[in-house]
């Protein structure tokens, strides 16, 4: 059986449920699915309920409520004006039937493959498995006081060990961390992650996060914009893309794959799950 996370707010809940649709389309080993939801309608909760009995897999809708109200205690900013893309930092509050394992997947994520063979990667003593992102070497050093060639990852698809987690607290470092300092994170939840969990993440394979700009541009192309110091080579990228496990659906030129009239390399893919969910015929 497979454990899986999603976390996101009632806007977002026709991208998530077009997400699990593509995870379900694509196993047929058990599934339970555990939904950090913000603000959700009472007719999507009914939709995923829907997508449940389809596929006749498990989605359990978790309530957030009071972990919200601790965040907000402890000064944790929002995201985006949500609180939703930081509930995954505190998984053990909701997470205490036994589950050993849980792999999280943002709600732009698409499913592609079975993703058995990541659920059971062995983590060593690492804590967490998650692929690469490349990020500005400035911010990257002065901001979060990494060297220029450490790795920096991408917090849309990440394997927990609860065990781990919870036997080392890392909850709590993350709020140790918060509590102590004056800070200003561009992506607070990935950051955080990045920066409590340093020296104790696995690096997965691109083919687990695959971002559109891969799609479209040349690794040269790439290399120029960003940089590639501790990011992966031009061989793993296109060896991750000829077996793509998930798609991240990443903003591109200013478009997501559900926005009318995009853009996105993403959308015909997008499209063919959306139209078997439920929320089939949804235009923005």
């Amino acid at each position: 059986m497979l454990n899986v996370l999603y976390q996101f707010n009632e806007k977002y809940a026709p991208f998530a449920g077009t997400s699990i649709t593509s995870l379900f389309e694509n196993h047929k080993s058990d599934i339970t699915v555990y939904i950090l939801g913000e603000e959700l309608t009472e007719r999507s909760r009914e939709q995923f309920h829907e997508l449940q009995e389809k596929y006749g897999h498990r989605i359990e809708i978790m309530d957030t409520s009071d972990v919200i109200a601790k965040m907000k205690e402890w000064g944790l900013p929002p995201y985006r004006g949500s609180y939703s893309a930081n509930l995954r930092l505190f998984i053990p509050s909701f997470l205490n039937n036994g589950q050993e394992r849980i792999i999280y997947l943002d709600s732009d994520t698409i499913v592609n493959a079975d993703l058995t063979e990541l659920y059971k990667t062995d983590l060593g003593e690492n804590v967490i498995a998650m692929s690469l992102d490349s990020l500005g070497s400035h911010y990257k050093q002065t901001c979060l006081g990494f060297l220029a060639e450490e790795p920096y990852y991408n917090s849309g698809v990440i394997l927990f060990d609860l065990n781990k987690w919870r036997a080392e607290d890392f909850s709590g470092k993350m709020i140790d961390h918060i509590r102590s300092r004056e800070w200003n994170y561009s992506s607070p939840d990935q950051d955080l992650l990045n920066i409590i969990c340093r020296g104790r993440i696995k690096t997965i394979g691109a083919k687990y996060n695959f971002q559109p700009v891969h799609e479209v541009f040349s690794d040269r192309a790439y290399a120029k914009c960003y940089g590639m110091d501790g990011y992966y080579t031009a061989n793993e990228l296109a060896t991750s893309g000829k077996d793509v496990h998930i798609y991240h659906s990443l903003r591109f030129v200013g478009d997501f794959p559900w926005d009318a009239n995009t853009l996105h390399p993403y959308t015909e893919l997008f499209d063919r799950y959306l139209a078997k969910s439920p929320w089939t015929g949804y235009v923005t």
